[in-house]
């Protein structure tokens, strides 16, 4: 076999392990959603899947394993935003990214899993320090990054950025998340998530803006 044939099977062999292996986790996610974390065994993915439970330990070791590698293809299914960059002023860059937050908060695929994290968060620590450290607090830590910036350029008080960035996301989303969760409808139209933002920003910017960023 030549150097060229064997690069092609090698990356043969390493697309057909890729492509198990989104099975693996596609399954997984069916598995999580409809049983819990808890209820979910190995053995019945691996009977799900037509395999052994060896050839799933071969892709992943535990079940954290797989529930981290199921977290992380919802993450990025859903795109979040890790990065925040100034445009505009402040308060624009507040609304902006305020409304892509608390609009990816409303989708179906966020809310399905943040009622698997709260059914059983409790009765396993370890899978909601796994979501909290790939979602939640990457977020926070982007946001608080960006106030940061803003406190040193004389835009923001000097305030602790991680407790403040976790209190806006909170201004932005409970209302609207919460009564979703509960089954209420509320409007989730571009337009009410705009207003529900722009409210949470301007309520933000009066306790930490300073200057000409803080509101008339």
């Amino acid at each position: 076999m030549s150097e060229s044939d064997e690069v092609t099977t090698s990356c043969k062999r390493g697309a057909r392990r890729e492509e198990k292996r989104a099975k693996i986790v596609q399954v997984a996610q069916r598995h999580f959603t409809e049983h819990g974390f808890g209820n979910t065994t190995m053995s019945a993915i691996a009977a799900d899947l037509g395999g052994s439970k060896t050839t799933l330990w071969s892709y992943f070791s535990s079940k954290e394993d797989l529930f981290a590698a199921a977290l992380d293809d919802w993450i990025d299914r859903v795109k979040p935003v890790f990065d925040v960059q100034r445009e505009g002023t402040l308060q624009e860059t507040l609304n902006r990214y305020g409304c892509e937050f608390l609009r990816q908060m409303l989708s179906p695929q966020i809310q399905t899993l943040f009622r698997l994290m709260i059914a059983e968060g409790q009765r396993f620590p370890k899978m909601g320090h796994i979501f909290y450290e790939r979602a939640p607090l990457r977020r926070q830590k982007a946001l608080a990054c960006y106030l940061e910036w803003e406190m040193a350029e004389g835009n923001f008080r000097k305030v602790d950025g991680l407790r403040a960035s976790a209190q806006f996301h909170h201004l932005c989303f409970y209302r609207l998340f919460m009564h979703s969760m509960w089954g209420l409808e509320p409007d989730t139209s571009p337009a009410a998530i705009r207003s529900e933002v722009e409210e949470a920003v301007e309520m933000f910017l009066f306790g930490y803006a300073t200057g000409q960023q803080h509101p008339a």
